[in-house]
């Protein structure tokens, strides 16, 4: 089994001092590090869809876990994160929901 069967439903803010442009939640291609906050670990998700970003203001968005070999088991329903790009932390956000996917063939 994968672990990488689920989907992360969270709240994240996009901070305006932080970025000059918003990402784009909804084509597949932002995918950010977080980090835990009170860790130093760091998770590579992938959104998948969200609102538009507006910075400053929290969003609601859905994101993918991206490495088989890494273990997401810490985000959990109210878990808060950082996120971050290249070093600088650019927004943050709270998990809300963890939805499993069913294994394919199953009832």
């Amino acid at each position: 089994m994968s672990n990488l069967d689920f989907t992360i439903s969270c709240t994240v803010t996009f901070f305006s001092k932080k970025k000059t442009s918003p990402p784009n939640l909804n084509n597949g291609k932002y995918s950010p590090h977080i980090v835990i906050k009170g860790t130093d670990e760091h998770l590579e998700i992938n959104f998948i869809d969200g609102e538009d970003v507006t910075f400053d203001k929290q969003i609601g968005a859905n994101a993918l876990p991206l490495h088989e070999t890494v273990d997401y088991s810490a985000l959990q329903v109210g878990t808060e994160f950082f996120i971050i790009e290249g070093g600088n932390i650019v927004g943050e956000g709270i998990v809300k929901e963890i939805f499993q996917h069913k294994p394919y063939g199953s009832k």
